[in-house]
């Protein structure tokens, strides 16, 4: 049994934001993670880029921008918060000394701190880290936290498991706030980290909290999509310099851009992510999308962008004489999440949520830069109201002890990522949808009985509810939501339709998950 003031639900941006801020008002805070803190997030794996309301962009038209790529389904209220408070969260992070240039055009950068290119936010986690533990912050790594306990009064605590050790116990706090990031890895294609496994959306609906936008998962236009390659977005911009193709050699992408008013793949990163994914995943099934790589001169392979991009090819491949690049898109972010107020409130006291675990900043698709801003933004919020939430321990209760059951979870979540990555894409139908719920039903059995004989096997069997209620609410939603809107396309519903600019919350209902 452990005992804390404020306990923080993962060590990403998010959660090490909101850890600082609690700590800094005097009281005691511990960070539940799953792995080595400061690494293993997708903030530590982010380009390292924020978009916020700064010099010339003003708070206005990043508000604007923002509710125009969300498609008019985000929440007002936190959009206003995030636009007009995000320069100040971030002039507050540098004045912890956190490595972070702000610049003058409605952007800024941590990339300066970056220990590897593809790691671009790791220098900001890795210095908040050190910064929380030099405030007093206690880290539980390698820990699992496996259910909230809520009583009368609200809060009380949660239960979690050392999936190294196995031990389970229980951890008494006034406060928790859930940072868990996104469900990255309920797919087969994904550039989240493997522990991304939507603990967080699970943990909510357990206690009966709802979720919102969960149909809507971004996918970032670009992936590696060759044999042996890893799977690793490529940035937008590459197509201004490396010609993007279907099988006959058109430049559809370039095509629809230009006609959408986006000149370039730079503008495309920012503001056309979904309509860029959803081209490039239909000529995926189409016959395929390209990038000819091949044609850049050998000298070029030495620019930042495109040695980065050579690191990908198998070793002793020369990319020009490789030949064409097949891409697909990749999952990316979940837009989607737990309901929160301005201050990062959920619907039972003594709960906050912070960062991509949350619903409501972005709607129907996210502005590129904005997911940084929002972890520094609403961690800072987060953590601040967490800490001045003054409640009473509960009493005491004891953890649930670990069953190993029958299956293999390695083959369950396999299992389970090929029935997402296959009715839940970018590209997704009525039928492909419902075959998806039908199929992640028929796994349940599955899912309640895992093994855990060693310790891997006992994390991903641990994180396999997470993986499956996630799941459950993705195709929930986008089977209710009959239109296509941002980030969320169905063949059979291919346009945008006024009546449905409104929202659609996922909850569980005497266990059965419902979509309204």
């Amino acid at each position: 049994m452990k005992q804390s003031d404020v306990v923080v639900i993962g060590a990403g941006g998010a959660g090490l934001c909101a850890a600082v801020a609690a700590r800094k008002q005097g009281v005691k805070v511990v960070v539940i993670t799953k792995t080595q803190s400061g690494l293993g997030t997708c903030t530590a794996y982010a380009g390292g880029g924020f978009t916020l309301a700064c010099g010339s962009m003003t708070v206005a038209e990043h508000n604007r921008l923002t509710q125009k790529v969300g498609r008019g389904i985000n929440a007002p209220d936190l959009v206003n918060v995030l636009s007009s408070e995000g320069e100040a969260a971030l002039r507050e992070l540098a004045a912890l000394g956190i490595t972070i240039r702000i610049g003058d055009n409605g952007h800024a950068s941590v990339r300066g701190s970056a220990p590897t290119g593809i790691m671009g936010g790791a220098g900001m986690t890795l210095e908040l880290t050190k910064l929380a533990k030099q405030l007093g912050v206690e880290f539980l790594e390698y820990t699992v936290a496996t259910r909230l306990q809520v009583g009368d009064a609200g809060i009380q605590g949660l239960e979690c498991v050392n999936w190294q050790t196995g031990e389970a116990f229980s951890v008494l706090a006034k406060a928790v706030i859930l940072a868990t990031g996104g469900a990255g890895h309920i797919y087969e294609r994904t550039d989240n980290p493997a522990r991304v496994t939507g603990d967080g959306y699970a943990l909510a609906l357990d206690v009966g909290l709802p979720l919102i936008d969960m149909e809507f998962v971004q996918f970032y236009p670009l992936g590696w999509a060759e044999p042996k390659f890893p799977k690793w977005m490529i940035g937008l911009p590459t197509i201004d310099r490396v010609r993007l193709t279907d099988a006959s050699g058109r430049e559809f992408l370039k095509e629809e851009l230009h006609r959408l008013g986006l000149a370039n793949g730079v503008e495309a990163n920012l503001f056309g992510r979904d309509v860029s994914a959803r081209l490039v995943g239909q000529k995926s099934l189409e016959g395929g999308a390209y990038l000819h790589f091949q044609e850049l001169p050998p000298e070029s392979w030495g620019e930042r962008a495109f040695a980065e991009a050579r690191r990908f090819y198998p070793e002793g491949i020369r990319p020009w004489d490789y030949g064409p690049i097949k891409v697909s898109p990749i999952q990316h972010y979940f837009t989607g999440g737990v309901v929160i107020d301005t201050e990062g409130r959920t619907g039972i006291d003594g709960l906050y949520a912070c960062g991509e675990v949350t619903g409501g900043v972005d709607g129907a698709s996210r502005i590129g830069g904005n997911a940084l801003t929002n972890i520094v933004t609403f961690g800072f919020r987060a953590g601040r109201n967490a800490a001045a939430c003054v409640r009473a321990h509960s009493t005491a209760w004891s953890a649930d002890k670990l069953a190993s059951g029958q299956n293999d979870p390695v083959i369950v979540q396999a299992e389970l990522k090929s029935i997402v990555q296959s009715g839940l894409g970018p590209v997704r139908t009525g039928e492909s949808i419902e075959r998806a719920v039908a199929q992640l039903e028929a796994l349940k059995t599955k899912v309640a009985s895992l093994s855990m004989d060693t310790p891997i096997k006992r994390l991903l069997a641990l994180e396999m509810p997470g993986m499956w209620q996630s799941a459950r609410a993705v195709a929930g939603a986008a089977l209710k939501r009959e239109e296509s809107r941002g980030v969320h396309y169905r063949t059979d519903y291919p346009v945008e339709i006024d009546s449905w600019q409104r929202n659609i919350r996922v909850q569980l209902e005497g266990g059965t998950l419902r979509a309204e």
